[in-house]
């Protein structure tokens, strides 16, 4: 009888194990801190991403970081294999989204401030392939003699064509045909929209993670 008695606790442990995939966090309150975390570090360093090489790193490091933080605080928070899918799932566009338009309203602002604009003449497009196909126009400035600069164009694009190029004097951000310079605002509307959605969708499946967690612990009690 005694025996009986002694047993049981470690008979609701093992059970309460196999109720989940993993342990829970034990701090979760300081785990979920990685959401509003996320929210930050991932414009952050899309935006550096504009300013050239020499802000690769640190773009690189904040952006990887948000990332990396965000998934494991909602796999530690949620402890069904299914709500980590869909979580993961729904964020993916998202954790791309934030940093690319981030980088384009960063560049975008700072040559609608800081930019001259140069009529120029396409002088070649080179397609580079890769994983993807993308396209350079070297563009030759009507207003500086024997000037070419590369710019990242798109398939439309011919030798020959009339173009007009908004440019940095300082080189802060790389120059942008002025149609696609003067379109922050949008880049801006969205980037917030998307990180706003990184928010909702990542509170609301560490939400659900908590109720399932706190049911499975009533449950083994």
């Amino acid at each position: 009888m005694t025996h009986s008695e002694g047993s049981r606790p470690n008979t609701g442990q093992r059970r309460a194990g196999r109720g989940s995939d993993d342990p829970w966090p034990r701090r979760p309150l300081l785990t979920a801190l990685w959401i509003p975390a996320a929210a930050v570090l991932l414009p952050l360093g899309g935006a550096l991403g504009a300013f050239g090489l020499w802000m690769l790193v640190p773009s690189l490091a904040l952006t990887l970081t948000g990332m990396a933080g965000l998934i494991a605080a909602l796999w530690g928070l949620c402890p069904s294999r299914a709500l980590r899918k869909i979580s993961l799932g729904l964020l993916l566009a998202p954790l791309i989204a934030v940093p690319l338009l981030s980088m384009n309203t960063a560049q975008a602002t700072v040559l609608t401030i800081r930019g001259v604009e140069h009529p120029g003449t396409v002088a070649d497009v080179r397609v580079i392939h890769g994983k993807t196909t993308t396209y350079d126009c070297d563009v030759r400035y009507d207003d500086t003699p024997g000037r070419i600069h590369a710019i990242g164009c798109g398939a439309a694009d011919t030798a020959g064509e009339r173009v007009d190029v908004t440019e940095d004097p300082g080189g802060l951000v790389s120059p942008e045909f002025s149609g696609q310079a003067s379109g922050g605002r949008f880049d801006l509307v969205m980037a917030a929209f998307f990180d706003v959605a990184l928010v909702a969708i990542a509170l609301t499946t560490a939400t659900a993670g908590v109720l399932i967690h706190h049911h499975r612990t009533r449950r083994t009690q």
